[in-house]
């Protein structure tokens, strides 16, 4: 289930782990590469990645472990495509599974954090820590399938103002393979499963 995220919450609600919780790993769990055709000479490629992130953590742990799901659908552009660069031919899938190890600071004046903390951590800082080895893993497998190298873009987290909160849509970036001859417009975000 997809739902949309306030952000300045769910930092606020994260921020307890962040103060306790350092990264000690970074593992693949799972890999499932698919390439179902060659582009055609010349064709541009567009790309689009989903992103569900969760935990695991049994309480009086003094780590968690972070996982997030990935999809990388890599499509041939088609040229009378604005916005929908989901509707080009389908060339190959990338799904896989990065996790990271968290170790807790718990001392014994501490609590252990919460579910809906983890979860928060999970859909804030714990995605964003994960998402630099996700878009080198992309940019490797990319490459070895015969692709031009994929670049992902970075997440563009949505700027708060006092006027508008800091809701956020289902992550889900989407941009071209190749280099951009003026701006490109990229966008990623993620699915957050309750």
């Amino acid at each position: 289930m997809t739902k949309d995220v306030d952000l300045r919450a769910a930092q606020k609600e994260a921020a307890r782990v962040a103060s306790l919780a350092d990264i000690a790993d970074v593992r693949l769990f799972r890999c499932d590469l698919r390439f179902e055709r060659f582009p055609k000479e010349s064709q541009s490629l567009s790309w689009e990645v989903e992103m569900t992130p969760s935990t695991q953590y049994e309480e009086g742990d003094d780590y968690f472990v972070l996982e997030v799901d990935y999809k990388v659908v890599i499509r041939e552009a088609e040229e009378s495509a604005s916005d929908d660069e989901s509707s080009g031919t389908e060339l190959s899938t990338i799904e896989f599974t990065m996790a990271a190890l968290y170790t807790l600071d718990i001392r014994d004046d501490k609590q252990d954090p919460t579910p809906d903390e983890l979860d928060a951590y999970a859909k804030t800082m714990g995605t964003l820590a994960l998402y630099p080895y996700s878009r080198e893993f992309v940019q490797n497998m990319t490459s070895r399938m015969g692709f031009p190298p994929l670049t992902l873009s970075t997440i563009r987290l949505p700027y708060p103002t006092a006027d508008a909160p800091a809701d956020t849509a289902p992550h889900r970036g989407k941009g071209a393979s190749r280099k951009p001859g003026r701006r490109a417009s990229r966008q990623s975000t993620a699915n957050h499963d309750d």
